[in-house]
């Protein structure tokens, strides 16, 4: 299974473009504002204009390498969106596919890949007076034409932020959300030790249980309806979902962080963050907290804790968290973006765009 994950994501990222000069590392990607008050058919074109290239191109790649005995079940799905998720996203996917002039199915079927397969590592820490961090890198191999497609949104509603999101252009879910003095979401896949599926495993579960969602989906519908953290907490937990993930959660209040262990019915487990038994942070990786590390994730989440355990509560702020990203192998060559923030100061959260360089070419082991 873990190989087949890994085969097809090499597949997926494994042609990208030749970048000429590259910027810098870190770089700040580009932000939008999307207005929720527009037609969901076109509140993502001023962002699509930017990326009439990169789009288009990285779908064709994708679509020449899925099996293509599995292809008719995204283009039946795509067929009646409605039936199988709930607005606006089937008017907003629609919309990104008229935008490109690409077929329907296609932009569906770049979501739905999105959905499963990315690695991650998300931490939610308290500093010594109170504040809730959050900070996460999202890992996606050979990233370089995704690098390029990283962008954050902020979704609006009658001209103010209602939540806001780090994610990829043409990409309608929310990986990486805040709703501003509410709580942080990140999402990071399930490890491949368990059976999560493939991913066209899990879009035929859409055609049998139509109650159920597309991950990032479900965090983006909960930031935009669910003010408070303990009701955040209590959907993302218990919503019935397309594939096993970690939802990893943190509010503005002392204690307010959690990392929700989900299979596609519920969740199997929450590890709350609670300062009195002496867990200041709570962290993630892609394997379950309480089960032995697998070869390929090993390192990486042992290196995190233990720059976290130096930190200490006293030494936890934006810098420092931005530092234990940046350790390797946490940061790796397949970091495509590193994000600190925390909804209790949501002006201060900011995105950097990942370039490896020499340094950073290491493996999660």
């Amino acid at each position: 299974m873990a190989g087949a994950y890994i085969g097809l994501l090499c597949l997926i990222c494994g042609v990208f473009f030749a970048v000429l000069g590259k910027p810098s590392d870190p770089q700040v990607p580009r932000a939008y504002n999307v207005s929720l008050d527009d037609p969901p058919e076109s509140r993502w074109d001023h962002v699509l204009k930017d990326y009439v290239n990169e789009v288009p191109n990285l779908i064709a790649t994708v679509r020449s390498l899925v099996p293509i005995q599995y292809l008719p079940v995204v283009e039946d799905l795509a067929v009646d969106l409605e039936s199988y998720m709930p607005s606006p996203f089937p008017q907003e996917l629609r919309g990104i596919a008229e935008a490109f002039t690409m077929d329907i199915g296609d932009i569906v079927l770049l979501n739905i890949i999105y959905d499963v397969t990315a690695f991650c590592t998300s931490i939610v820490s308290q500093d010594s007076n109170g504040t809730i961090w959050h900070a996460r890198n999202l890992d996606f191999y050979y990233g370089d034409i995704l690098r390029n497609m990283t962008i954050v949104v902020n979704f609006q509603k009658n001209g103010s932020t209602l939540y806001s999101a780090t994610t990829y252009a043409g990409y309608v879910g929310i990986a990486t959300g805040q709703r501003p003095h509410g709580y942080t979401v990140t999402v990071d896949t399930r490890g491949h030790h368990v059976h999560v599926g493939y991913w066209w495993e899990n879009a035929i579960m859409a055609f049998f249980d139509k109650s159920s969602w597309f991950v990032t989906f479900l965090v983006r519908q909960v930031l935009e309806t669910v003010p408070k953290y303990s009701d955040a907490v209590s959907r993302l937990a218990l919503e019935p979902i397309h594939a096993p993930v970690y939802f990893i959660v943190g509010g503005t209040k002392r204690d307010e962080g959690v990392v929700i262990t989900r299979d596609r019915i519920a969740a199997v487990n929450r590890m709350y963050m609670d300062v009195l038994q002496g867990r200041w942070y709570v962290l993630e990786t892609n394997y379950d907290h309480w089960t032995t590390p697998p070869p390929y994730d090993a390192k990486r989440r042992a290196t995190a804790i233990k720059a976290m355990n130096a930190l200490g509560m006293s030494g936890v702020n934006m810098t420092s968290l931005y530092g234990v990203l940046s350790t390797v192998p946490v940061l790796n060559e397949n970091t495509t973006y590193s994000i600190v923030f925390s909804a209790a100061h949501p002006d201060i959260s900011k995105t950097w765009i990942r370039w490896p360089n020499t340094t950073h070419r290491a493996n999660y082991t």
